[in-house]
């Protein structure tokens, strides 16, 4: 009895060791993600029309853009500047296209095609986030040009390609390129405190009856070293955003003389139901944009990833722990996360808090809502008295899909741009004014044009920010190649 259990615990093994292997060996790399071409045109054609695109890139760089959460600091005067400067330095794009102003500070252009077919929207941000100069290596509005690295704030976000944008409609323009369908450009200048000029763009668009066939902004970029066991470089396009929640926990209490605290303060139960809050994090789920990211670039990694990534059926709860235990992107691609990021108590050492309170970050994968988040804050902090005030909010956005022209059109030009790159589709972590256009486009893509390194990415909301020339030559180059899809 004990010898035919065994055989059988024995064949059920060996059965599932080949059923394991053969998905693997059929787990290949698809053709249509690998793009080995990178065979289009240099940006410009001689030195001097290079080094005059560098100028008017600078020029843009050194407007100082600030956005900042308290308004009143906002020196709304350099965003003005920055639309004359945008207007002296691109004169094609102001004689040929439509211009309108939308909220506090969204800039439209209307360049109008040959058809009434579903225009293309192409998408930037000019504000840029504040900075510490005293913590920067080099002056970070003086858009410094040295051994072909340019240093400024906005050369990564997003300045960078509004640049590239700009540059290649010009271009077209100059060359008497008539796009097919109308190709917007949308320019916002409060995308880094959630401001009103994106949404207000949208709200336009949509009473006109406009349906983008696409929509393109910030967000994945040709990056490497960012998925286990991949040693090429990938494109990764955001195919949907998590949603965001900030969240004050609060206790309230009597305050009174630190010479006597009760037997649980304030402070102490707030720690222990955050420390609940920690032990209980959501639970782990594979959304379409990460499986596929996954059945995408698990087709390249050495054999033991693509045994597990061509077998997510077995491997599932195991990737799921590993990705718990480590933390950081892998985690959050699968996962509502909690990040505590402000606590206040009391102003003085010697007196009691009469409330006291923790900021809480989440941000929402697609399968949590507002709702649902805050209700398991409550459930698993196991603090009755726990008062939870929402400050900001919004639900994870729709998915777009990967098997559309927009999809391809985009995955093409990375192709003709990038030699050897695999493109894949990802779920965006960060938050950006695309969110808002889903309400009127099911095809809304995010990909910064840009190959970017760990140290890069790093500088972004950092200090030493910048681009070098090859990089923002290749954004540009981007931009060229995928308007003349649409010409």
């Amino acid at each position: 009895m004990i010898i035919n259990v065994l055989l059988a615990i024995l064949l059920v093994l060996i059965v599932l060791i080949v059923v394991l292997l053969f998905n693997t060996i059929r787990f290949k790399p698809d053709k249509r993600t690998s793009q080995p071409t990178g065979q289009v045109e240099s940006a410009y054609k001689s030195e001097a029309e290079k080094d005059a695109a560098m100028a008017r890139f600078q020029s843009l760089l050194r407007v100082k853009t600030v956005s900042y959460n308290d308004q009143s600091l906002i020196d709304y005067s350099a965003f003005d500047a920055f639309e004359n400067t945008l207007a002296e330095q691109y004169p094609l794009i102001h004689a040929n296209c439509e211009k309108t102003k939308h909220g506090t500070t969204g800039l439209l252009f209307r360049w109008k095609g040959k058809s009434d077919k579903a225009p293309v929207v192409l998408m930037s941000h000019y504000d840029v986030v504040p900075v510490n100069q005293e913590l920067w290596t080099k002056p970070a509005f003086d858009a410094i040009l040295e051994d072909d690295v340019i240093w400024a704030r906005g050369t990564l976000d997003t300045k960078g390609t509004l640049f590239g944008v700009c540059e290649a409609v010009e271009a077209h323009i100059k060359e008497g390129t008539l796009p097919d369908v109308d190709i917007y450009l949308s320019f916002s200048g409060d995308e880094e405190i959630s401001g009103d000029s994106a949404p207000s763009i949208v709200s336009y668009l949509k009473k006109e009856g406009v349906k983008p066939a696409l929509v393109l902004d910030e967000g994945g970029a040709i990056v490497e070293e960012v998925f286990p066991g991949l040693d090429k470089p990938c494109a990764l396009i955001g195919v949907a955003e998590k949603g965001y929640l900030d969240v004050s926990l609060k206790l309230k209490g009597h305050g009174g003389h630190a010479s006597a605290p009760p037997a649980k303060t304030l402070v102490s139960r707030l720690a222990a139901a955050l420390l609940r809050i920690d032990k209980h994090p959501f639970k782990s789920h594979f959304t379409p944009a990460v499986t596929e990211m996954f059945t995408t670039l698990g087709r390249y990694s050495s054999f033991t990833y693509r045994l597990i990534f061509a077998n997510l059926w077995c491997f599932a709860p195991v990737l799921k722990l590993l990705f718990k235990k480590q933390g950081g992107e892998m985690n959050a691609l699968i996962r509502t996360t909690i990040a505590p990021t402000k606590m206040e108590g009391s102003k003085a050492f010697n007196v009691m808090p009469p409330a006291a309170s923790i900021g809480l970050n989440l941000r929402l994968l697609g399968t949590d809502t507002v709702e649902s988040a805050i209700a398991h804050l409550k459930t698993v902090s196991g603090e009755a008295e726990l008062e939870i005030e929402v400050m900001e909010k919004r639900n994870a956005s729709p998915y777009s899909r990967t098997d559309t022209e927009a999809w391809q059109n985009v995955s093409d030009t990375i192709g003709e741009v990038w030699k050897d790159v695999i493109v894949s589709p990802y779920l965006m972590l960060a938050a950006s004014d695309s969110r808002h256009f889903c309400e009127i486009s099911e095809n809304v893509l995010r990909f910064s044009a840009m190959t970017l390194s760990k140290e890069e990415r790093g500088l972004i909301h950092g200090n030493d920010e910048r681009i070098t020339v090859k990089t923002i030559l290749e954004t540009v180059s981007f931009y060229k190649s995928l308007i003349r899809k649409f010409s």
